[in-house]
Protein backbone atom coordinates (compact mmCIF):
# COMPACT_ATOMS: atom_id res chain seq x y z
CA UNK A 1 0.00 0.00 0.00
CA UNK A 2 2.66 2.44 0.90
CA UNK A 3 4.71 1.60 -2.57
CA UNK A 4 0.94 2.58 -4.47
CA UNK A 5 0.64 5.58 -2.54
CA UNK A 6 4.27 6.59 -3.09
CA UNK A 7 4.23 5.87 -6.45
CA UNK A 8 0.74 8.12 -6.76
CA UNK A 9 2.90 10.85 -4.89
CA UNK A 10 5.66 10.92 -7.84
CA UNK A 11 2.91 10.63 -10.21
CA UNK A 12 1.58 13.81 -9.19
CA UNK A 13 4.16 15.69 -8.73
CA UNK A 14 5.34 14.70 -12.31
CA UNK A 15 2.09 15.53 -13.49
CA UNK A 16 1.74 19.20 -11.92
CA UNK A 17 5.67 19.79 -13.49
CA UNK A 18 3.87 18.76 -16.95
CA UNK A 19 1.05 21.17 -16.74
CA UNK A 20 3.46 23.90 -15.13
CA UNK A 21 6.04 23.36 -18.02
CA UNK A 22 8.63 24.13 -15.80
CA UNK A 23 9.09 23.32 -12.25
CA UNK A 24 9.87 25.63 -9.06
CA UNK A 25 12.04 24.46 -6.49
CA UNK A 26 8.88 25.42 -4.32
CA UNK A 27 6.48 24.08 -6.60
CA UNK A 28 8.20 20.51 -6.08
CA UNK A 29 7.96 20.96 -2.44
CA UNK A 30 4.42 21.79 -2.58
CA UNK A 31 3.37 18.96 -4.73
CA UNK A 32 5.61 17.01 -2.58
CA UNK A 33 3.84 18.09 0.88
CA UNK A 34 0.37 17.25 -0.97
CA UNK A 35 1.82 14.04 -1.75
CA UNK A 36 2.72 13.47 1.99
CA UNK A 37 -0.45 14.51 3.39
CA UNK A 38 -2.45 12.27 0.86
CA UNK A 39 -0.22 9.55 2.17
CA UNK A 40 -0.73 10.27 5.95
CA UNK A 41 -4.19 10.53 4.95
CA UNK A 42 -4.29 7.24 3.39
CA UNK A 43 -2.56 5.65 6.34
CA UNK A 44 -5.27 6.99 8.55
CA UNK A 45 -7.65 5.38 6.47
CA UNK A 46 -6.15 2.08 5.91
CA UNK A 47 -5.82 2.10 10.19
CA UNK A 48 -9.50 2.86 10.22
CA UNK A 49 -10.18 -0.18 7.63
CA UNK A 50 -8.39 -2.38 10.17
CA UNK A 51 -10.31 -1.05 13.44
CA UNK A 52 -13.27 -1.63 11.45
CA UNK A 53 -12.57 -5.16 10.62
CA UNK A 54 -11.78 -5.54 13.84
CA UNK A 55 -14.87 -4.31 15.11
CA UNK A 56 -16.39 -6.28 12.25
CA UNK A 57 -15.09 -9.79 13.40
CA UNK A 58 -16.14 -8.96 17.12
CA UNK A 59 -19.57 -8.12 15.65
CA UNK A 60 -19.43 -11.56 13.97
CA UNK A 61 -17.90 -13.83 17.07
CA UNK A 62 -21.09 -11.67 19.00
CA UNK A 63 -23.46 -12.83 16.57
CA UNK A 64 -22.27 -16.43 16.67
CA UNK A 65 -22.39 -16.43 20.37
CA UNK A 66 -26.05 -15.39 20.05
CA UNK A 67 -27.25 -17.96 18.10
CA UNK A 68 -25.30 -20.24 20.31
CA UNK A 69 -27.23 -18.93 23.05
CA UNK A 70 -30.72 -19.12 20.81
CA UNK A 71 -30.23 -22.08 19.59
CA UNK A 72 -30.13 -23.37 23.40
CA UNK A 73 -33.51 -21.66 24.46
CA UNK A 74 -35.02 -23.11 21.21
CA UNK A 75 -34.16 -26.37 22.55
CA UNK A 76 -35.10 -25.87 25.64
CA UNK A 77 -38.30 -24.63 25.06
CA UNK A 78 -38.96 -27.42 22.45
CA UNK A 79 -37.87 -29.83 25.71
CA UNK A 80 -40.49 -27.65 27.98
CA UNK A 81 -43.25 -28.14 25.09
CA UNK A 82 -42.72 -32.07 25.73
CA UNK A 83 -42.83 -31.83 28.93
CA UNK A 84 -46.23 -30.09 29.24
CA UNK A 85 -47.56 -32.83 26.92
CA UNK A 86 -46.51 -35.21 28.88
CA UNK A 87 -48.18 -33.55 32.17
CA UNK A 88 -51.49 -33.40 29.82
CA UNK A 89 -51.31 -36.95 29.57
CA UNK A 90 -50.92 -37.67 32.33
CA UNK A 91 -53.28 -35.29 33.68
CA UNK A 92 -55.93 -36.64 31.12
CA UNK A 93 -55.38 -40.29 32.18
CA UNK A 94 -55.67 -39.41 35.81
CA UNK A 95 -58.71 -37.40 35.18
CA UNK A 96 -60.27 -40.85 33.36
CA UNK A 97 -59.22 -42.72 36.31
CA UNK A 98 -61.41 -40.48 38.73
CA UNK A 99 -64.32 -40.94 36.05
CA UNK A 100 -63.97 -44.53 36.34
CA UNK A 101 -63.84 -44.63 39.98
CA UNK A 102 -66.16 -42.32 40.93
CA UNK A 103 -67.90 -44.68 38.36
CA UNK A 104 -67.33 -47.67 40.33
CA UNK A 105 -68.57 -45.55 43.63
CA UNK A 106 -71.96 -45.18 42.25
CA UNK A 107 -72.53 -48.86 41.44
CA UNK A 108 -71.39 -49.72 44.73
CA UNK A 109 -73.44 -47.35 46.43
CA UNK A 110 -76.74 -48.62 44.52
CA UNK A 111 -75.61 -52.35 45.54
CA UNK A 112 -75.46 -51.03 49.04
CA UNK A 113 -78.69 -49.59 49.06
CA UNK A 114 -80.28 -52.78 47.41
CA UNK A 115 -78.30 -54.61 50.16
CA UNK A 116 -79.34 -52.19 52.95
CA UNK A 117 -83.07 -52.27 51.50
CA UNK A 118 -82.97 -56.07 51.83
CA UNK A 119 -81.94 -56.03 55.55
CA UNK A 120 -84.46 -54.06 56.20
CA UNK A 121 -87.18 -55.68 54.88
CA UNK A 122 -85.95 -58.92 56.48
CA UNK A 123 -85.65 -57.30 59.60
CA UNK A 124 -89.18 -56.29 59.60
CA UNK A 125 -90.59 -59.61 58.07
CA UNK A 126 -88.82 -61.01 60.82
CA UNK A 127 -90.33 -59.03 63.61
CA UNK A 128 -93.69 -59.21 62.06
CA UNK A 129 -93.09 -62.35 62.21
CA UNK A 130 -92.17 -62.92 65.86
CA UNK A 131 -94.45 -60.10 67.16
CA UNK A 132 -97.35 -62.84 65.25
CA UNK A 133 -95.87 -65.40 67.03
CA UNK A 134 -95.32 -63.99 70.46
CA UNK A 135 -99.55 -62.55 69.77
CA UNK A 136 -100.38 -66.19 69.28
CA UNK A 137 -98.71 -67.47 72.07
CA UNK A 138 -100.02 -64.87 74.50
CA UNK A 139 -103.63 -65.76 72.86
CA UNK A 140 -103.00 -69.22 73.63
CA UNK A 141 -101.81 -68.38 77.20
CA UNK A 142 -104.78 -66.26 77.84
CA UNK A 143 -107.02 -69.20 76.77
CA UNK A 144 -105.08 -72.01 79.38
CA UNK A 145 -105.21 -69.09 81.99
CA UNK A 146 -109.22 -68.50 81.45
CA UNK A 147 -109.62 -72.02 81.32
Amino acid sequence: MRNSLGLMGAGLVAASLALSGCATTGSVKRAQARADAAYASAENGNGAASRAQGTADNALAASGRAQGSADAANIAAQNAGASANSANSLAAAASADARAAQAQVAVLKARLRKLEAKSKTRHHSKSAAKKKTVAKEAQVTQAQFHH
